[in-house]
C-alpha cells in the first residue's frame, strides 16, 4: 500500500470509527481438550511429599474458557418476584471508546460462546479475507470486541481529542443513552422489569422537590430560558435531578408510552440489570455536528448497581454489528460508495469481522459477516422531560451536498 493510499484509508476509516464513538453505540460450544495448556509442574504425594512426576490434570472448562476465569455472559435470570415501584431513569455517558492496551480483553461479553485462544483459536466463522486475514484472539473469558481491539486504535492517530469531545457532548446532555426502567422492585434481585433505550437531545438540571421539567424552551436542539434563544439553561449537574430530552423519532408517534426500543422482559439478578435489546432496530447517536445509526443484533447489555442503586456504574452493552448495516452508515460521515476510500473501508472490515450477525449460524468454514462491539458507560439518575426533534443525522453523500 503507498503512503498515499494509506492517507486515504487513514482518513476514511477514522472518519467512520468517529460516528461509530457517537454511540459509541450464548450456545455452547464442544472444547477440544487439546488447546487446554497443561501445567507441566508434577503433583507431589500427600503421603511422601515426593514428587511423583505426574502431570497436573488441565484445570476444568466453561465454554472453553478455564473455571478461573470462566466464560464472560450475562448473569441468569433471579427467581425473585417482581415489583411495582416507582419509575427509574439513568442516562448513560461516559462512553468507555478508548480501550488501549489490554483494557478491551475486559469490555464485552463472550459473544459466541467460545475461548478463541492461541494456538489455533476456536471461532464461529472465518474472515472473509481469510486465509491472509487471521482469526481475531479473544479477551478474557472469552470476550468478543473487535471494536476496541482493532478498530478504535486506528482513530487515535488521527482524532487524539475524541474522547474528550465525547465526554463534553455527554456533560450537555446531548446524545446521553437513556434507561426507562419499570416494574421494578427497588431490590438487587427482580424476575422482571420493564426497561426501554431512547437517546437524549439535550438536558439540564433540575431539584429534588420539582415533579415537573424547569420552564425552558427547546430552540434548534438548545435549551433556553427564554424563547428568544438569548439566555441558555444551565447544563446538567448530574446530580441526579436532572432533566432529558428524548428523541421523539425513537418513540412511536412522538408518544413517550410507545417506545421503539423496548425489553420488557429485562430483569435483575445479583445487582446487574440485564436487558436484550431487538435485532436490527435502528438507533439515532449524535451530538451537535455529527450523527450515526446504529443497527446491532443479539445485543445485551448488562449494568452493576451501586450499593445504594443510584449509579450504575459500569454498564457493558456488547453485541454484532453486520458489515452490510456498517457499510450502511458510511454516508452519514462522508465515505461515499463512488469514493476509493469506501473500497478501503470494505476491506479492512472484511480483514477484522469476527463473528456472525445471527448468533448459532457459524460453523467449519462459514464466512464472518458481522464485527463484535463491547463499550462501556457510567450510569447516573436522571428524569424524563418531554420528546423532542432530535438533530438531523447528515448525509454528506447526498445529492447537492
Amino acid at each position: 500500500m503507498t503512503s498515499c493510499d494509506w492517507a486515504g484509508y487513514s482518513a476514511g476509516v477514522s472518519r467512520l470509527i468517529l460516528c461509530l464513538a457517537g454511540f459509541v453505540l450464548c450456545a455452547c460450544n464442544a472444547f477440544d481438550a487439546s488447546l487446554v495448556e497443561v501445567d507441566a509442574g508434577g503433583i507431589e504425594d500427600t503421603n511422601t511429599g515426593v514428587d511423583t512426576g505426574e502431570v497436573d490434570a488441565p484445570p476444568p472448562v466453561m465454554n472453553g474458557c478455564t473455571a478461573e476465569d470462566p466464560s464472560r455472559v450475562p448473569p441468569g435470570r433471579s427467581t425473585a418476584g417482581s415489583g411495582d415501584g416507582e419509575e427509574v431513569v439513568f442516562g448513560l455517558k461516559e462512553v468507555g471508546l478508548n480501550q488501549s492496551g489490554d483494557a478491551w480483553r475486559d469490555i464485552g461479553l463472550n459473544l459466541d460462546g467460545l475461548c478463541s485462544l492461541p494456538p489455533v483459536p476456536r471461532v464461529e466463522c472465518e474472515p472473509p479475507n481469510a486465509p491472509d486475514a487471521q482469526p481475531l484472539i479473544d479477551g478474557n473469558g472469552g470476550i468478543d470486541n473487535a471494536f476496541g481491539a482493532e478498530l478504535f486504535p486506528l482513530v487515535e492517530l488521527v482524532f487524539p481529542n475524541l474522547d474528550s469531545n465525547s465526554l463534553m457532548a455527554g456533560e450537555q446532555g446531548i446524545g446521553v443513552v437513556a434507561l426507562r426502567i419499570r416494574g421494578w422492585n427497588g431490590t438487587g434481585d427482580d424476575d422482571r422489569v420493564d426497561v426501554t433505550l431512547s437517546q437524549s437531545v439535550i438536558g439540564t438540571s433540575g431539584t429534588a422537590d420539582e415533579t415537573e421539567p424547569p420552564p425552558v424552551f427547546v430552540v434548534d436542539h438548545r435549551l433556553w430560558l427564554d424563547e428568544a434563544g438569548t439566555m441558555p439553561a444551565p447544563e446538567p449537574a448530574w446530580e441526579g435531578f436532572d432533566w432529558l430530552w428524548l428523541r421523539q423519532e425513537t418513540f412511536l408517534m412522538n408518544d413517550l408510552e410507545q417506545p421503539r426500543v423496548r425489553d420488557d422482559n429485562a430483569y435483575v439478578t445479583g445487582n446487574q440489570l440485564v436487558v436484550r435489546l431487538p435485532d436490527r432496530v435502528e438507533i439515532v447517536f449524535s451530538d451537535r455536528e455529527n450523527g450515526i445509526k446504529v443497527k446491532l443484533t443479539d445485543a445485551t447489555a448488562v449494568g452493576t448497581f451501586t450499593d445504594d442503586f443510584t449509579r450504575l456504574s459500569p454498564v457493558v452493552v456488547a453485541g454484532r454489528w453486520s458489515i452490510i448495516d456498517l457499510l450502511d452508515t458510511a454516508n452519514n460521515i462522508g465515505v461515499c460508495p463512488d469514493d476509493p476510500e469506501f473500497d478501503l473501508l470494505v476491506n479492512q472490515l472484511n480483514t477484522v469481522a469476527d463473528v456472525r450477525a445471527t448468533a448459532g449460524t457459524g460453523g467449519e468454514g462459514v464466512v464472518c459477516d458481522a464485527v463484535s462491539i463491547g463499550v462501556s458507560f457510567e450510569g447516573y439518575r436522571a428524569r424524563i422531560a418531554a420528546a423532542t426533534m432530535g438533530q438531523p443525522v447528515p448525509d454528506a453523500c447526498a445529492a447537492g451536498e
